[in-house]
């Protein structure tokens, strides 16, 4: 299903609507007899839902799986957007969801309910107290009483390896992204505000055909490093020789998001290449992302995987990485899943990588407001290798004073 030699993705997986009974068929693979996997739901309140279905749905919901059948209970308003679905029986109810819920549990008689909470991981932790409630009260009624248990684990495996489908919308993202850098840098100048490179990575890739993620700030993250380095909204402070520009971007395709981050330098006059200083900060980030990525391999646990890139950067000379190596990606920039990161920091560090996931690797040097990196490159893990899926930033891309060639 992975093959590491073909880097271009079929074009027919980006359009086909059969990612939903892959996805399904894949869950229930995971399940054993006696389970019943029950995702209850209302306005969109569980991301597990669009995981499956690949659409949210506004009414209150029963989506359940077994080992033999799936099907959804749902009001009238979403039926017509369950049209077409294979491998999925729609039955919707008039007035109340639970009746109907009711009488389900009553002819499917389960061992056990896997319920979608977490105290780990947030996209495994879809079931709202409220709707708990109403499930525990019906459950009670069943004889013998099923037992009511997390489906963290089989719901953390369906989001983190993807079909075929999903990874080649991925990679389509990835490498959306990888052009759109390449048109940007001829067009980043010396003077630009932080503001004015985010709008003109939007408008570029507006004219590019591109769906931006526009995150939480409108746009790609756009960092100056002396002006800080967070999660922030671009501001107002001004491109100037010197600078280092961090620009981390997401496009979608069909849903599924890239990831990458790149690392500019303006050029003061005279100068052809950055200072051997700050190249020799860049190669550390390179090393240090090859350490992580020759680690991460099926089996291995997150944190294991983190301590490869966080020494290589330690025993070059740089501060310890502040936040984690990795992480996955697909519907979200941040998946959710095993998470390379160091022991302690979350109980998803623990997690075993698994082939046919992919991460975003960003060990970086931060000395903010001095010099700092970030170069995020996204990979996939295959059986026996695990290979980028964009072209690799090789060095300090730089940017010239105004007027400059």
């Amino acid at each position: 299903m992975y093959d590491i030699k073909n880097k271009f993705p079929r074009k027919d997986l980006l359009v086909d609507d059969t990612l939903p009974a892959e996805k399904l068929a894949q869950a229930r693979s995971s399940l054993t007899p006696g389970d019943l996997w029950l995702i209850l739901s209302r306005e969109g309140s569980d991301p597990a839902v669009s995981l499956l279905l690949g659409r949210q749905l506004v009414g209150e919901l029963a989506l359940w799986l077994t080992v033999g059948e799936a099907g959804a209970l749902v009001s009238g308003i979403d039926a017509g957007h369950l049209e077409g679905l294979c491998g999925l029986s729609i039955q919707t109810y008039r007035f109340n969801l639970y009746a109907d819920l009711q009488a389900l549990l009553g002819r499917l008689a389960p061992q056990r309910i896997l319920l979608d909470v977490s105290p780990a991981d947030a996209l495994c932790d879809g079931l709202t107290a409220g709707l708990r409630d109403r499930l525990e009260a019906l459950a009670m009624d069943l004889r013998p009483a099923p037992l009511l248990a997390s489906s963290e684990n089989i719901l953390r495996r369906l989001r983190s390896v993807k079909v075929a489908a999903e990874l080649a919308r991925i990679q389509a993202a990835t490498a959306q992204t990888a052009q759109l850098y390449a048109a940007l840098l001829p067009q980043l100048r010396q003077g630009m505000r932080e503001r004015e490179i985010q709008d003109l990575v939007n408008r570029l890739a507006s004219q590019l055909g591109y769906q931006i993620d526009a995150g939480d700030f409108g746009g790609p993250l756009v960092l100056i490093s002396r002006a800080g380095m967070s999660h922030r909204a671009p501001g107002e402070t001004q491109l100037e020789a010197g600078d280092l520009l961090i620009l981390d971007t997401s496009l979608v395709v069909h849903g599924f998001r890239s990831d990458l981050a790149r690392t500019f330098y303006a050029l003061p006059e005279g100068a052809e290449q950055p200072p051997a200083e700050l190249q020799r900060m860049f190669s550390s980030i390179r090393r240090a992302t090859e350490a992580a990525r020759s680690a991460l391999r099926p089996g291995v646990p997150g944190w294991v995987v983190d301590a490869a890139a966080r020494q290589s950067l330690i025993a070059d000379g740089w501060p310890e990485i502040r936040h984690s190596t990795g992480h996955q990606i697909g519907r979200r920039v941040h998946d959710g899943g095993t998470i390379l990161g160091p022991p302690g920091r979350s109980p998803l560090v623990e997690g075993t990588v698994l082939a046919g996931e992919i991460y975003a690797l960003e060990p970086t040097v931060l000395l903010s407001p001095g010099p700092s990196m970030i170069v995020e490159e996204s990979v996939l893990v295959g059986e026996e290798q695990t290979r980028y899926l964009s072209p690799l930033q090789e060095e300090l891309w730089p940017i010239p004073r105004v007027g400059g060639a």
